[in-house]
């Protein structure tokens, strides 16, 4: 699963990272978002109680940015 966190987190774009981060931080009460990058996603040291929570988010958090990007894509379009 640790893998699978690696991947989406390598799928986001900057700003869904940032919220990402900021989101697990808080929810899990860690120190800093730095601790949760380094340690959590890079690191791959992600207690296994909380993996299964760590995917939902990512999941909710790119289908989010997907569709943003998607919107985007479409006005550009309709603009043109």
């Amino acid at each position: 699963m640790i893998e699978n966190i690696k991947s989406m987190f390598r799928n986001m774009n900057e700003e869904t990272r940032t919220v990402a981060l900021e989101q697990l931080k808080t929810e899990f009460k860690l120190a800093s978002h730095k601790e949760v990058k380094n340690k959590w996603i890079i690191g791959g040291r992600i207690p296994e109680e909380n993996q299964e929570r760590i995917v939902q988010l990512f999941q909710f958090l790119l289908n989010k940015q997907y569709r943003t990007i998607s919107e985007i894509i479409v006005h550009a379009e309709v603009v043109s």
